[in-house]
């Protein structure tokens, strides 16, 4: 059995399946302008965004039969429209998140139109640290 990279509820990245190659963390704060006359706008931090997670990786459907299911299935959790809980292949365990955005690409076609390769972009926001989140 592959070692898991991630989870995501029951979704798990991993070498065997779906594999990213790029995690790219990013973090933001919000900060809006006051208008001023005659001078520079005045800044005021209205909040912090929710910390994102952008996965990028690949799928090889023939690769130890995985098949073009993988992303599908991914697809349908994001449809749930659910905070779910993400865990790090370590045993980390990072909170809820939800899945904003996926993308998927499918190349190197065989005949009858199945991809040999499939790539994927994953845009996770983090929803708290429980499902009670105020």
């Amino acid at each position: 059995m592959a070692q898991v990279m991630l989870s995501w509820g029951g979704f798990n990245f991993n070498i065997d399946s779906a594999a990213y190659n790029q995690l790219v963390r990013t973090w933001q704060w919000r900060w809006s302008g006051q208008t001023r006359i005659g001078q520079s706008d005045l800044l005021q931090c209205t909040g912090k965004a929710p910390v994102k997670v952008s996965l990028n990786g690949e799928v090889a459907p023939v690769f130890r039969n995985v098949g073009t299911e993988q992303i599908k299935m991914l697809a349908k959790m994001g449809d749930d429209m659910k905070p779910l809980l993400m865990v790090s292949g370590l045993g980390e365990i990072l909170g809820y998140w939800v899945l904003t955005d996926l993308t998927e690409t499918n190349t190197n076609f065989v005949q009858g139109g199945s991809p040999r390769l499939q790539t994927f972009t994953g845009e996770f926001a983090f929803y708290g640290d429980d499902l009670q989140n105020p």
